[in-house]
């Protein structure tokens, strides 16, 4: 994460993108796809950097790839359909909207060499995302047929015709036989390939195109339904945007669009406030890292975009307005030059908010704001965490709480800094993380003084427990003559001595020192200081996990002799990078917390 929030290329600009903008941004990308000849595709997420060439004239295979993991076929295509959909939007743009014939040839060679594919599917032979990826490449390049060349045009329309019936049809007859849809059927590799198909169907005029919209005009409607109802369905925000992407695309030219916008609303709704209220104050782009969160899966924003056009969100225009263009992804430049309205003058409200995977806590949206987020898993896909109660704090453009914000599947080093004992800093009891997903929102309000607090129940995240036994976390962000964000961790019926840790990751880059108690963040202009009561945070606490990318982790382990008690955590913003540690003391279950220089009063939580 911290790649990208310090990346200058990525600052946002004083004022909002206008409409020469995005122009100037497609237009470069245009002339840059142009004089590529082979696609380098970036497996970010294991470390691998593999070349392509381009046409693509045939599947690479499995002996063509190396082991990523040993014992387990990595799904190679999916990486590389993205890269090539990108750039084929891009290519395509450059036709379509800025009249380039030679983006056009292009374009077309590489889809007419899609007719060399022996089958759509990934290197283990399964139907999945390449076959969607490759499905919305074929519909966006044949929904206009004028200006292609005869040959190309036959090749590409073979290339979708082969896609439906001999690799979709019968994966669809096999997989999508039940007529109840649950949550288990709504992991984003069935679906987008699903959509994308029916897609695909729609714009070649195949026989299919009726079983596949009906199925998916099902599926849709199973999301809205669990989206929105008790069971909180979600894949977390970046991993629900990959999947929205592909689900917009379809409605946006389905015959009945107006009648599926209405049963999605409340549901699209709950993504646009997910959106943006876990995202960084300043900067946009950039998701709280909690669960499974990936920086380079932007496809989030396409999807917002296309909701903020059809319900006239100003809000979310806002918000886009202000959107890295480097960031966006082909597809949300298309769109919003499409557009070409006004930016919107009406700001996102801020305040706490429940979302289906976190609580999210903020006074604003410029870097001088601040976002404190609560963890709030409670879904069963299998890619996102146990992370019940898991506080980021970001300010000034940066996360200073972090989190890893992914899964390595890869034994070692890496995977257990991602999901072991201190991936999170829920609290650890007796040696034991959190397993389950069951973390239950008590309260969330602005309280009388004008702070906004949280308590969520965290015992049902925990197996073992004794009968009776309670762990709940409060979280008070506090916007009054400085910001500060103050935690409370409180135990009961744990049982005799038992052993609690505590887990802070702190974000990359930002330098670690220690004065009087507490721990000081900084980067270089602002500071971040941490402090805990009882007890105080000590340098020999801080390690570097061996499997970590950057973020340094800072550790402090407690006794609780009767099996009860509790635990204050204390965040203060220092804007100024001074020295001097606030004060804290704790009196009749209270804390009252001073900041030095006397300009802000004393604050007492309860």
């Amino acid at each position: 994460m911290s790649a990208y929030e310090l990346a200058p290329q990525l600052q946002p600009k004083d004022q909002p993108w206008r409409a020469r903008n995005l122009k100037s941004a497609l237009l470069e990308r245009v002339a840059r796809e142009k004089q590529r000849r082979e696609l380098d595709v970036d497996y970010y997420r294991i470390g691998y950097t593999m070349g392509y060439p381009l046409p693509l004239a045939r599947r690479p295979s499995l002996e063509e790839l190396p082991t990523a993991i040993p014992g387990r076929a990595y799904p190679w295509l999916i990486w590389l359909s993205w890269d090539l959909e990108e750039r084929w939007r891009v290519l395509h743009a450059g036709w379509r909207q800025f009249g380039d014939r030679e983006a056009g040839a292009l374009l077309q060679q590489e889809l007419a060499a899609l007719s060399g594919w022996d089958h759509f599917c990934e290197v283990d032979g399964n139907v999945g995302l390449v076959t969607g990826h490759l499905a919305a490449s074929l519909s966006l390049g044949l929904a206009n047929s004028s200006q292609w060349e005869r040959q190309p045009l036959r090749q590409a329309r073979n290339a979708a015709k082969a896609l439906i019936e001999r690799d979709v049809w019968p994966w669809f007859q096999s997989h999508w036989g039940e007529e109840n849809i649950g949550q288990a059927q709504l992991g984003n590799i069935p679906v987008i390939a699903l959509v994308r198909s029916a897609q695909l169907a729609r714009v070649i005029g195949s026989p299919r195109q009726a079983a596949l919209e009906a199925k998916a005009r099902q599926v849709f409607r199973a999301w809205c339904r669990l989206r929105t109802g008790e069971a909180h369905y979600t894949e977390g925000a970046a991993y629900d945007g990959y999947l929205m992407d592909s689900i917009t695309e379809w409605l946006a030219v389905s015959p009945d669009r107006a009648e599926l916008l209405g049963d999605g609303h409340d549901a699209f709704r709950s993504l646009a406030d997910q959106w943006m209220g876990l995202s960084l104050p300043g900067r946009p782009d950039l998701q709280a890292p909690l669960g499974d969160v990936e920086p380079e899966m932007i496809f989030w924003a396409t999807a917002l975009g296309r909701m903020a056009e059809w319900y006239e969100w100003r809000d979310a225009d806002w918000f886009l307005h202000r959107f890295p263009l480097q960031q966006m992804r082909a597809a949300s430049l298309v769109s919003a030059y499409g557009q070409k309205t006004q930016p919107s003058t009406d700001a996102p409200a801020a305040g706490p908010q429940e979302h289906p995977n976190a609580l999210s806590l903020r006074t604003g949206w410029d870097k001088n704001d601040l976002l404190a987020v609560l963890g709030l898993s409670r879904g069963p896909m299998a890619h996102l965490h146990a992370d019940g109660g898991q506080i980021i704090l970001g300010w000034q453009g940066r996360f200073w709480i972090t989190d890893p914000g992914y899964q390595q599947y890869r034994p070692g080093d890496e995977r257990d800094y991602t999901l072991g004992l201190q991936a999170h800093n829920a609290p650890v009891i007796g040696g034991a993380a959190q397993t389950l997903r069951a973390p239950r929102v008590l309260i969330l309000e602005t309280n009388a003084h004008g702070w906004q607090h949280a308590r969520v129940e965290l015992s049902g995240c925990y197996q073992g427990l004794r009968p009776g036994a309670s762990v709940q976390r409060d979280v008070w962000l506090i916007n009054d003559g400085g910001l500060a964000v103050v935690a409370r961790d409180t135990f009961d019926s744990l049982g005799k001595d038992v052993e609690v840790s505590t887990s802070w990751q702190g974000g990359h880059h930002l330098a670690w020192s220690f004065r009087e108690g507490w721990t000081r963040l900084s980067d270089g202009q602002h500071a971040l200081w941490m402090g805990t009561v009882p007890d105080a945070l000590a340098a020999s606490g801080l390690t570097r996990h061996p499997g970590t990318r950057g973020p340094l982790t800072l550790t402090q382990t407690a006794t609780l002799p009767e099996g009860k008690g509790v635990r204050w955590w204390v965040f203060w913003c220092e804007p100024e990078a001074g020295w001097t540690p606030p004060s804290v003391e704790v009196r009749e279950g209270a804390l009252k917390l001073k900041v030095p220089g006397g300009a802000q009063p004393a604050w007492s939580i309860e």
